[in-house]
Formats: C-alpha cells, sequence, structure tokens
C-alpha cells in the first residue's frame, strides 16, 4: 500500500509538451471551430493559436486555462495527453 508521504515525494512524469499541438487539433476538430472561431470564444489571439498549432510557442497557463474554459473542460482534462 503507498502512503501519502510516498506519493509527494515520487516525481511526476516529464511532460510530453509536442502533444500540446494535438491538444489544440483535437479539441478544436471535436468543437468544430476555425482558430478565428476559437480566438473569439476563447479571447487568446489568432496568431498564438497558429503558434501553438505549429509547435513554435508551448503557451503559457494562462492561454490554456482560457482555451480550457472555451472548450467547456477543466485545464487538466485538456492537457491530460501532455501527462501520459
Amino acid at each position: 500500500m503507498t502512503s501519502i508521504v510516498d506519493d509527494v515525494t515520487t516525481s511526476p512524469p516529464e511532460p510530453d509538451m509536442t502533444q500540446l499541438r494535438v491538444v489544440l487539433a483535437r479539441a478544436s476538430a471535436e468543437a468544430g471551430w476555425t482558430f478565428d472561431e476559437l480566438s473569439e470564444r476563447s479571447g487568446v489571439s489568432r496568431q498564438t493559436l497558429l503558434n501553438l498549432n505549429s509547435g513554435k510557442h508551448a503557451g503559457d497557463l494562462k492561454t490554456w486555462l482560457k482555451l480550457s474554459r472555451a472548450f467547456g473542460v477543466g485545464l487538466d482534462e485538456l492537457l491530460e495527453p501532455v501527462w501520459l
């Protein structure tokens, strides 16, 4: 049985930042939104969305929080594939 202390001292897995592109593409496709629509709904600029989609930029916490709210999911749910 794992104790709470063991859970705290165990390091989380390293994130796979390349999955951010996949997360954005999948969520946009499921919502059926273009980048223009997502930009309008989230308040994230179209250029930032394009940079995220191309992998030029990973985004910051505020950006991903805005996107998760636009998609109607929690931040942890949206970014789960990054941690698998």
